[in-house]
């Protein structure tokens, strides 16, 4: 196989296009370029075209992570996941998580605090639903109990739950109180608030307390 020509870096994270005679088209980063001596008229043998596919696959499989890092962040199983379902092979998902993780791409400790914060902004939810979240995700639990502490600490938790409480509120006013303290204690363990985060909010919002299991 021939190499008929080396594009110039070019695109978004300057990877360069390899152009084989046989009008298949490749593309892989500078630092490959050099180190496969990739040139035009130069002829590969089985073992050099393998190394050219090897490496233009792990290019192939990083600029699909950068592209759904580009739309938001995510964890590295989510990443896992996505590139597994378009058919790469686990052992260049590997490669490639790890390069991103290196380069500060991937950090699944500013995933979760990026998610929290979001959270807490659309959807107000308490500490147990965040962790929960998380998980599903597959961020470790000893970085989402980090995050969440800096997030809030318990005293913001429960003024959290509060505002949720006041804000439901509302929507059953016309009906008994027993059934609208049982309704709101619903969704404040719904959101993943802790028990002493309900019982505090069902305390100021109906003026007396109340012990809810988590």
């Amino acid at each position: 196989m021939k190499v008929l020509r080396v594009g110039p870096p070019s695109g978004r994270w300057r990877h360069q296009r390899v152009v084989l005679d046989d009008g298949h088209a490749l593309r892989v980063r500078p630092e490959d370029v050099a180190t496969l001596g990739l040139a035009s008229g130069v002829e590969l043998d089985e073992e050099a075209l393998e190394a050219l596919r090897g490496r233009a696959e792990i290019v192939l499989a990083t600029e699909s992570a950068l592209r759904l890092l580009s739309v938001r962040l995510r964890s590295r199983r989510e990443l896992d996941e996505r590139l597994r379902r378009r058919g790469t092979a686990p052992a260049v998902i590997r490669a490639v998580l790890d390069r991103l993780s290196a380069e500060g791409f991937l950090d699944d400790g500013r995933f979760a605090r990026t998610w929290i914060r979001g959270r807490l902004a659309l959807r107000p939810s308490g500490g147990v639903r965040l962790r929960s979240e998380l998980l599903r995700k597959g961020v470790a639990a000893g970085v989402i109990d980090q995050a969440v502490r800096e997030a809030f600490s318990e005293a913001d938790e429960h003024q959290l739950a509060l505002e949720v409480a006041r804000s439901r509120l509302r929507r059953y006013r016309a009906q008994p109180a027993e059934v609208a303290y049982r309704r709101l204690a619903g969704v404040l363990h719904r959101r993943g608030f802790s028990a002493g985060a309900i019982a505090g909010a069902l305390h100021a919002v109906f003026g007396h307390a109340v012990s809810v299991t988590e």
